[in-house]
């Protein structure tokens, strides 16, 4: 979320995803806003589970299409507070409780509160420190970043840009960028985004029915067998890092 800032299991034994009929034990969020109230999210899992079960779908399709053994979630945002958040959330239980092949989920987000931590980590990992979007993966990985900066996918990229066969989005329309921006900015800001764009294909989610804005201008991104193929991938490129503190997670707000 730009403007906003940042915001298992082959087998079900390795899961720590809770079950449909455990659902009276979920644990809640204590948080400081509207009236101190503990917000339990079982009710909104459910209900993207029923209204949303072709998006839940889809997505788990692509997990099984590109062989995704882990799930990494930047920007998910404060749960306490924000409803999109909270729907962005749900959608990934969901997708963890269905998959078959999905080893492990780590989420970061340095808005989020020690109860928030807490209540995550009740369903998937939550990463200690702040790495940047700059995780390097080895093995094919799933990146869940709904509505983040498009520096914040830049990283990502940098951090991976001689092994993208590894890397899948789920986040903003690259093409969009593209669109909206001059290519000498692209280039200067965000010059890895701006190259790899060349090597993806996007596919549109299916509407998402439970809640409204949570996924607009979010897509699907796989990168085309020829993505590294190209002697550009050979070197990461120099990007303006002034404007760092502008559009990226800040080791400072964690």
């Amino acid at each position: 979320m730009e403007s906003d800032g940042f915001i298992l299991v082959k087998r079900s034994r390795k899961r720590r995803i809770k079950s449909k009929n455990s659902a009276t034990q979920q644990p809640t969020i204590q948080t400081n806003c509207e009236n101190d109230r503990c917000i339990n999210l079982t009710s909104i899992i459910e209900q993207v589970s029923i209204e949303d079960s072709e998006f839940c779908d889809k997505l788990c399709e692509v997990l099984s299409d590109q062989q995704i053994e882990q799930i990494v979630c930047y920007g998910i945002g404060r749960l306490g507070s924000c409803k999109l958040a909270q729907y962005q959330f749900a959608v990934l239980v969901n997708v963890l409780q269905k998959s078959q092949n999905v080893q492990k989920c780590l989420v970061f987000d340095p808005v989020l509160s020690i109860s928030e931590r807490d209540y995550i980590s009740t369903y998937m990992e939550v990463l200690p420190d702040n790495d940047m979007c700059c995780r390097r993966v080895a093995s094919n990985t799933l990146f869940y970043m709904i509505h983040s900066s498009k520096r914040m996918y830049d990283n990502v990229l940098k951090s991976n840009w001689d092994q993208l066969k590894f890397c899948t989005f789920i986040g903003n329309s690259f093409q969009s960028y593209l669109l909206h921006s001059t290519a000498s900015s692209l280039i200067n800001q965000v010059p890895h985004l701006f190259k790899s764009s060349e090597h993806s294909v996007e596919d549109e989610l299916p509407p998402f029915q439970s809640y409204q804005n949570v996924f607009n201008n979010t897509v699907i991104i796989r990168f085309l067998p020829s993505v590294n193929s190209d002697s550009v991938f050979e070197e990461t490129l120099p990007v303006d890092t002034s404007l760092d503190g502008l559009e990226i997670i800040s080791g400072s707000e964690v």
